[in-house]
């Protein structure tokens, strides 16, 4: 029972409307967001997975590979608690919102207590570049990477950017960098 009666519950559902019918309003300006993170970041074979997402609440909107929707499978997991290792060496068991942690890194440039996690997956940041300039526009960079995987993040104005790449597939951190980079290009020209 909320102590004012549950008039923030309806505040927030008001609020996540309004985002709602922002995202929905950008798909249908653009066409399809998955369609264009698949134009931008997959179907040159930089990345084998992208999502894209907006920078007041770091929830992804868009996701791709779009077939069957296996882009989410590789960029998302609903909340999930994790054993995370303390500075004592002990463990602790926390709940993981992939959304704050991206959220989080995308305004900080470092890693919440949980760590950075996407997909279900623990990335630790490398690289952090709050002011880097790509063309005519500065965007935040950041670089995070697992054992012979990584995520390129570039943050705009609105948006977080997404691009994974995998040595497996035969991709590597320049190339999906660069990707992400001309994408986040794109993006601002068109004022996000």
């Amino acid at each position: 029972q909320l102590e004012d009666g549950g008039s923030s519950r309806c505040l927030f559902q008001h609020q996540s409307r309004e985002l709602f019918d922002e995202r929905k309003a950008m798909a249908e300006e653009e066409g399809s967001w998955d369609t264009t993170c698949e134009e931008w970041l997959i179907s040159e074979g930089y990345c084998y997975a992208a999502g894209l997402a907006q920078l007041e609440d770091g929830a992804f909107y868009a996701a791709a590979p779009e077939k069957d929707e296996a882009g989410w499978g590789f960029i998302f997991k609903e909340d999930h608690e994790e054993a995370i290792l303390q500075d004592d060496m002990s463990e602790k068991k926390m709940t993981v919102n992939e959304a704050a942690c991206l959220k989080t890194v995308a305004a900080t440039g470092k890693a919440p207590a949980s760590g950075l996690w996407l997909g279900g997956q623990k990335y630790t940041i490398t690289q952090y570049d709050k002011a880097f300039e790509t063309g005519d526009h500065t965007v935040a960079k950041i670089f995070a990477n697992r054992p012979k995987q990584g995520v390129s993040i570039i943050v705009t104005g609105t948006q977080i950017i997404c691009g994974f790449y995998s040595e497996e597939k035969g991709q590597t951190a320049g190339n999906c960098t660069k990707a992400t980079l001309a994408f986040a290009e794109y993006l601002c020209g068109l004022g996000y």
